[in-house]
């Protein structure tokens, strides 16, 4: 009797063990393979997020190579007479070229979402506790969160909130959050010229602008290339 005890003991013992192996490795390769994904040991990834309830678009440059995150805010209709540029903040494919044209530098990583005021609180609530539907205030709170063991199981999950215009993945959600919290963090507010869109018909066509000052934009451009 002892002997099928210390038997089935050793045998639930070894089960125990393979099991717990298992999940180590694979808590270990799925942490890996956000840390090792192209995006997130990127020098330079480039984000966008359109916020909708305010018709505000903010680009992100993250920077580790001076280890520094830089943030523009652009009003819709924003205009540069430098470079004759537009920007409609419903497409976040111009915030990319209008931004990377403003500061002249640009990244081959990229990533956008388009979102509203509840997709905002609802993943603040989910990530750092604290329902918060300010963009400026997320950054802020994501800066101050610390990182936790099993952040990267829920990354995919957080992505899912920010759906269905986003290009984020994992790895490039995890790259923001992660320098967010390491690097110094600078906000910009390009000055407008105007405080409403003025009407421009060119062509028969008539357009909205915001126009930006210039000296501004040069300012922007010049503190962000030091």
């Amino acid at each position: 009797m002892m002997k099928r005890r210390r038997s089935n003991l050793v045998w639930f013992l070894s089960i125990a063990i393979v099991v717990a192996a298992g999940f180590g490795l694979w808590f270990w390769l799925s942490s890996n393979a956000i840390k090792n994904s192209e995006e997130f040991v990127a020098a330079t990834v480039h984000f966008a997020f359109v916020c909708k309830d305010e018709n505000f678009a903010y680009f992100i440059r993250v920077d580790t190579t001076k280890r520094m995150i830089y943030v523009l805010r652009f009003p819709q209709y924003s205009f540069n007479p430098l470079t004759n540029r537009s920007l409609d903040v419903k497409n976040p494919l111009e915030v990319f070229s209008f931004a990377e044209s403003m500061i002249e530098s640009s990244s081959n990583k990229r990533y956008y979402a388009v979102v509203n005021k509840d997709q905002i609180s609802k993943f603040s609530k989910e990530v750092v506790g604290q329902e918060e539907s300010n963009f400026e205030n997320l950054l802020k709170k994501l800066a101050n969160r610390n990182s936790k063991v099993l952040d990267h199981l829920f990354f995919k999950h957080w992505v899912s909130i920010l759906k269905p215009e986003t290009t984020f993945t994992p790895g490039s959600l995890a790259k923001l959050m992660y320098e967010l919290q390491r690097n110094a963090v600078r906000y910009y507010y390009p000055e407008a010229i105007t405080s409403r869109p003025l009407e421009i018909i060119v062509d028969g066509k008539t357009y909205q602008r915001v126009y930006l000052d210039t000296n501004s934009i040069k300012f922007i451009k010049d503190d962000i290339k030091k």
